[in-house]
């Protein structure tokens, strides 16, 4: 266990700066913060404006990971487009009555009067209502699923650069002096605020951009043109979101040179993280050249965020801690099978041995961090706290995924879900190309520790990772129906009695020069 972080500027030396989990997990990942948001965030953080702070004659870098040995000892701050004209549009009628402001409901209705005024109808006021309500209602339907919040803290699907907004926050007393027709109308908010987009998708950028900058310099440029690809497939929407902030501003009379610049700074990520460099750099561009419909890209890439980082989390905590207990042995067992009782049973002490492991190496962390006699009194909330954030996030997520069952209830263990599936085939065989089942459970074994058969466990007990149960035959079952999911996904085909292959359907991404 060490002191040092990715990057390892001077403020990541002070050991109140960072919570005890922060320091060994990246800073930060809270249980608040849904898959999508890890998305949001992270391409928030990628197409955003930087600079490396504390570098002389550094000037603003646009490029999404941006190759420089200063990073390696300073932060990254990125200035993220607010575009809170275009948010109050989509939002404000579809949110909490209580968080209101005056200021705000006058704004909005200044923002449909200036779009109305200017959109090509038939002089009728009845048209003009109706094209605003169906221009509201096409961007409302990409709504990340986000009840109870205010409108200045809500969040689309990222189907284009205009609609990924930094998260806000504001109260009725902060907006109560504001004037309209003032900057302030979209500045006075706090932009630097992290309650659901809660830096998780800071972590998943810095991990990459770490992986870039440490040897994956050859997929730089492949992983910034499918991003800017996967975000310009709905051109349609962006030309929209574009028309709504660029006629709000007009009618504000405040223009983009004059609208304050939203600064955020990233955290840090542990250095044990690199060890899964090459792996995360493989798995993402893999899979980002798939050509598949825009909404699910963006549905499965978010599974996969969450996917890598419990990975990431899981093994760093098992080598930190030297436990063996990093193998996720799948679930996929039929419940009509007789074996199924031993296979839920297996991966029931698996599973849990997840969380010993990742435990363990948080009470070795406080240990190491929580050395001053003021810390030592607060242990037992340091360790809640970093059980909330640790094995508690990656419970609910799992949950919300598919991926650990049941939903309530005892014997909690891993399973694969279809969009689970559908992401690992897709990241680990590239779009068009086939590789034999048995040489698939290796792939996933060796990217992220999953185990379906009894080969692949008795390998994870050699190196590690599970502990020994002498008699897993039953788990033969488990990967007979793991290969029957794969059928009924459409993604493995019978060659013979003895052969069955994994088949990458999908056709590749062409990109532009």
């Amino acid at each position: 266990m060490t002191d040092k972080m990715y990057p390892n500027d001077e403020l990541r030396t002070d050991k109140n700066k960072y919570s005890v989990q922060s320091r060994l997990f990246g800073h930060r990942i809270k249980p608040q913060q849904t898959r999508y948001e890890y998305l949001v965030e992270f391409l928030q953080v990628a197409i955003a404006k930087k600079r490396i702070m504390d570098v002389t004659g550094e000037n603003e870098i646009t490029d999404y990971f941006p190759v420089s040995k200063d990073i390696e000892n300073h932060a990254i701050e990125y200035m993220p487009v607010s575009n809170m004209g275009l948010k109050r549009f989509i939002f404000f009628n579809n949110s909490r009555l209580d968080t209101k402001s005056d200021i705000d409901k006058k704004a909005y209705q200044l923002c449909l009067e200036t779009i109305g005024s200017s959109l090509d109808k038939d002089n009728s006021i009845e048209s003009e209502k109706y094209i605003i309500y169906i221009l509201q209602n096409i961007l409302y339907g990409f709504s990340i699923e986000n009840a109870g919040r205010s409108w200045f803290n809500k969040n689309l699907l990222p189907i284009c650069p205009e609609v990924i907004f930094p998260e806000s926050l504001a109260t009725k007393k902060d907006r109560s002096n504001v004037k309209l027709y003032s900057e302030e109308v979209d500045s006075s908010f706090s932009f630097n605020s992290y309650t659901y987009m809660a830096r998780g998708g800071e972590v998943y950028y810095l991990h990459l951009l770490h992986a870039v900058n440490n040897g994956g310099l050859k997929y730089k440029e492949r992983l910034e043109k499918q991003i800017r690809k996967m975000l310009d497939s709905m051109p349609e929407i962006s030309e929209i979101s574009r028309f709504i902030q660029n006629e709000w501003q007009k009618g504000l009379d405040v223009s983009d040179s004059n609208t304050p610049v939203v600064k955020k700074k990233c955290g840090a990520i542990p250095v044990e993280y690199g060890y899964r460099d090459e792996y995360t750099l493989s798995e993402v561009t893999t899979f980002m050249d798939n050509h598949i419909q825009p909404m699910e890209k963006i549905n499965l890439f978010s599974c996969g965020i969450v996917l890598q980082i419990f990975r990431l989390m899981t093994t760093t905590a098992a080598k930190g801690s030297n436990t063996a207990g990093s193998a996720w042995v799948m679930d996929v067992c039929d419940k009509n099978k007789k074996e199924y009782a031993e296979v839920k049973k297996l991966s029931s002490r698996c599973f849990l041995m997840n969380e010993e492991c990742i435990i363990k190496y948080i009470d070795m962390g406080i240990e190491y961090h929580c050395t001053k006699p003021q810390d030592r009194e607060k242990i037992p909330k340091i360790r809640e706290d970093a059980e909330k954030d640790t094995t508690k996030v990656i419970r609910k997520l799992g949950k919300s995924m598919g991926i650990i069952i049941p939903l309530s209830g005892a014997n909690m263990r891993f399973t694969l879900s279809e969009d689970v599936i559908k992401f690992l085939v897709m990241s680990l065989i590239p779009a068009g190309s086939k590789v034999t089942f048995d040489r698939f459970l290796d792939l996933i074994y060796e990217h992220f520790e999953i185990v379906v058969s009894p080969e692949h466990y008795e390998r994870a007990v050699s190196e590690n990772k599970a502990v020994y149960q002498k008699n897993v035959t039953f788990l033969q079952t488990n990967k007979i129906d793991f290969a029957q999911k794969l059928k009924n996904c459409g993604l493995l085909r019978d060659l013979s009695n003895a052969t069955a292959i994994v088949e990458n359907p999908y056709e590749r991404e062409e990109y532009e020069n």
